[in-house]
């Protein structure tokens, strides 16, 4: 950590149609963010597709220069494309009118760019005779469910896994009889063990990182706090954070405490409707019962100097470790320069300026390493109820290998290592690995190997790997985004016939659905090994008082 990742500016053209030179398009000319000038859409897309097969479509197999891809919703039969420059959204039309690709011949032609949700929302709101709807409050938009008694938050999410399994079955038919083999399948309608959600130990103040928004709110007053609601959705006010019941009181202090700072400072908020202003975020993590603290201040850097930027570092430096600020008693601090990205550009610039590089926290007695840009469970208490019903369900022994598919910083795979043969851990972000790496060395953990790449391609190089014996068993364990796995992965489990159990985390369950399909269904041309059967599920309330939680699959290889 603290080595400042390069930002490659993308020089784009412009030239801007009159008809834009209106304050809905401003942005347009503004942000210098402008592939929405060349945008095309993209009709007759096929029936099953995923983002990461059509975006490999555009760059790989059409050698397409796109610079955003924009799917509305999944499997969508259209979509939008960006590029740099009109040479090379022309290039893309004659590329793609005409193109057949999974049976579909596709349709492409010129789109116009978007409207600044912002600025229509205004105008539509002064067009229109109704009556304005009350704006939501900072705790309505962040803690919908924290309104309720926590029972009732727990039945209501109780009810939506429920939801959610029965909609995997009734897509596990309708695939089954796509295939046209639903006699031969008596697993097409799997009898799922749904176990009673697990509240959170901990159900307030829980959340061991929070990234809060530095703006104004309706009065023009400078807060650091939470957004009343997306941009797109027409919401730049930010509202302090006081009454919320999710972050620690420590983190509500600090937020407060480096108000104080913004306020003092010649530097302003930034404003993303105009794109001018400097300060955009600050981020906190509070991990070891909150006796472990990192800051990172996030800015829009502008056209501010080297000598500029380093003053502005001491600045934060001085402010919490001499000024109002030094209540805190902050471990370490982080500089962080966030600007818009455009696609081929590399990440946002971070950079240590005080104190630890890292700060530590504890899930079933083991010690964990967190860097700046580290993932790790928002509910460290939590978390460690979620680990252990992973545990019970693995149930594993001694002749048990753990693949654990992105694994993230290894604490799933390390708090399961004692209790198996061996773990295989991969994940996709390098820095994240040499974490796990770490975080075994440091708990003296000797059987868990950790390597950076993408689950499409370790799995089944690490299955290989592994070389169990015949009365020896492999459990995936798969804790992916929120999008979840790619076809290509999903496509190694199925095959890699060693694996007998595998276990499927996700925080977001009705996004996984399609995964948990492709693991079901009968076998085909590429999902040649027999497939998963569905037995056992239950959530785990890792989010009080959000509509979100964790879902926990267990399932097991059919047998010949």
């Amino acid at each position: 950590m603290g080595e400042t990742a390069e930002i490659i500016q993308v020089e784009t053209e412009k030239v801007l149609d009159e008809k834009y030179d209106t304050e809905e398009y401003a942005y347009l000319k503004n942000s210098g963010f402008t592939s929405e000038l060349y945008k095309i859409e993209v009709k007759n897309l096929p029936k099953f597709y995923g983002h990461a097969e059509i975006k490999k479509l555009f760059s790989t197999t059409l050698g397409l220069n796109s610079n955003k891809i924009k799917i509305p919703r999944r499997n969508c039969p259209f979509g939008f494309v960006c590029f740099r420059n009109e040479e090379d959204r022309q290039k893309a039309i004659e590329i793609l009118n005409g193109y057949k690709w999974k049976g579909n011949i596709l349709k492409a032609f010129p789109s116009n760019p978007i409207q600044d949700p912002l600025f229509k929302k205004r105008k539509d709101e002064d067009s229109s005779n109704k009556p304005q709807k009350k704006p939501k409050t900072v705790a309505e938009s962040s803690e919908p469910l924290g309104h309720l008694p926590y029972e009732e938050q727990l039945e209501i999410k109780q009810k939506k896994i429920n939801n959610v399994l029965t909609q995997f079955k009734t897509e596990l038919k309708k695939a089954i009889n796509y295939q046209g083999k639903a006699d031969m399948n008596e697993y097409a309608d799997p009898e799922i063990e749904i176990k009673p959600i697990i509240p959170s130990p901990q159900p307030t103040g829980y959340r061991n990182k929070c990234e809060f928004t530095i703006g104004r709110d309706a009065n023009d007053q400078i807060q650091v706090g939470n957004r009343l609601g997306s941009y797109i959705s027409g919401s730049i006010h930010v509202e302090a954070i006081d009454d919320l019941k999710i972050p620690p009181e420590k983190m509500k202090l600090a937020a407060k405490v480096f108000k104080k700072f913004v306020e003092q400072s010649k530097l302003d908020v930034y404003n993303p409707s105009t794109y001018e202003g400097y300060f955009r975020q600050l981020a906190i993590r509070l991990h070891d019962d909150e006796k472990a603290m990192m800051i990172i201040v996030g800015i829009h850097p502008q056209t501010m100097t080297d000598d500029e930027k380093v003053k502005f570092q001491d600045d934060v430096v001085k402010f919490f470790t001499e000024g109002e600020g030094k209540c805190l008693n902050v471990n370490c601090i982080y500089y962080e320069e966030i600007q818009k990205i455009q696609s081929g550009q590399q990440g946002k610039t971070i950079k240590h300026i005080y104190g630890d590089t890292h700060v530590h926290d504890y899930i079933h007695g083991l010690k964990f390493q967190i860097s700046a840009s580290s993932f790790f469970q928002g509910n460290t208490k939590g978390a460690a109820k979620l680990y252990q019903e992973i545990i019970d369900l693995a149930n594993p022994t001694p002749k048990t290998v753990v693949l654990d598919v992105c694994c993230g910083t290894g604490t799933i795979g390390l708090c399961i290592a004692k209790y198996c043969k061996e773990v295989y851990g991969m994940e996709i972000i390098p820095q994240a690995i040499e974490d796990a790496k770490v975080n075994a060395e440091m708990n003296g953990i000797k059987n868990a190997i950790f390597s950076a790449g993408n689950a499409d391609d370790l799995i089944y190089t690490m299955v290989k790997q592994a070389n169990v014996d015949d009365d020896e068993e492999i459990v995936a364990i798969v804790d992916p985004p929120r999008a979840g796995l790619t076809t290509k992965s999903i496509m190694q489990l199925r095959n890699s016939t060693k694996i007998k159990k595998l276990i499927y985390v996700s925080c977001s369950p009705k996004q996984v659905i399609k995964n948990f399909v492709d693991l079901s269904k009968n076998c085909s041309k590429t999902m040649k090994g027999e497939p998963f059967v569905a037995k056992v599920a239950r959530a785990v309330d890792m989010f009080p008082h959000t509509d979100h939680c964790e879902l926990v699959v267990l399932f097991e290889r059919k047998e010949n």
